[in-house]
């Protein structure tokens, strides 16, 4: 059993509509629904579900000037009924157009872009390095012959990686946030592009026309949905896309 956040949008609908098209919504993900006669169901998602985007940062932004518009969701109490908190920049949901998703995904392409400038000059003096990605694969591909303790050494014995194994503590190139590494076998847009398509989506997403995709799951059993990185850039794409008058609302689950 585990707790997850969902990320549900929903059409646009008359001022305080947005509950019962939750409803609707998330109704056929119910694990506690008993099958239409005559009809068999996949399995459910859920078996109970409360409004909540997170606290602090991790909640939905809320364009400036928007704080106070009644269109804002603030769910005033956790699951568990205790009083929460209200913070004015971020909120559990709301229709699109009052949601700032460009700021964030700015600043964060910022960071990124000066990670990836900082890890190339790092990384000049040094043969061009594969990322662990590659190494991986070959495990996979082949893991009685490729163990897993090959694949991790061979990554690691990269001249490049031992060069970051063995700055001092200090080094500039250490404190980039989210790790120097993760830039090899990357360009500078594609790793700005990677970085900046984790901040607006939750693991899952439930899409207008009713597909819940779970980002999680293994790409090698589901290829027919995006996952992983896959699902992040499709997932920051779609949310990207949505109509202004779309209504964006972030709901914690159990499973």
């Amino acid at each position: 059993m585990t707790k997850e956040i969902v990320t549900v949008c929903l059409p646009a609908s008359p001022f305080g509509g947005w509950e019962e098209a939750l409803k609707a919504a998330m109704e056929p993900f119910d694990m506690n629904r008993a099958d239409p006669p005559g009809e068999g169901r996949p399995n459910g998602e859920w078996d109970w579900y409360h409004v909540y985007g997170g606290d602090g940062e991790i909640g939905l932004p809320v364009r400036p000037g928007h704080e106070s518009d009644p269109r804002i969701v603030h769910n005033p109490v956790f699951s568990n009924g205790q009083p929460r908190a209200h913070r004015t920049m971020h909120c559990d949901g709301g229709p699109r157009r009052l949601l700032d998703f460009e700021t964030v995904r700015s600043v964060k392409a910022a960071e990124a872009g000066r990670r990836w400038d900082a890890m190339s000059r790092f990384a000049a003096p040094y043969a061009p390095a594969r990322p662990f990605g590659h190494f991986r694969r070959k495990f996979q591909e082949n893991p009685e012959d490729y163990p897993w303790t090959q694949a991790r050494a061979d990554y690691l014995e990269q001249p490049l990686l031992q060069a970051l194994t063995q700055a001092p503590p200090d080094s500039p190139i250490l404190q980039e946030r989210g790790g120097a590494a993760d830039c090899i076998g990357t360009t500078r847009d594609e790793y700005v592009r990677r970085e900046v398509s984790g901040v607006i989506p939750t693991n899952m997403l439930l899409t207008l026309d009713g597909v819940w995709i779970d980002g999680t799951l293994d790409p090698v059993h589901h290829p027919d949905l995006p996952r992983g990185e896959h699902y992040l850039l499709f997932a920051d794409e779609y949310l990207m896309s949505l109509d202004g008058d779309t209504f964006v609302i972030r709901v914690r689950f159990h499973s």
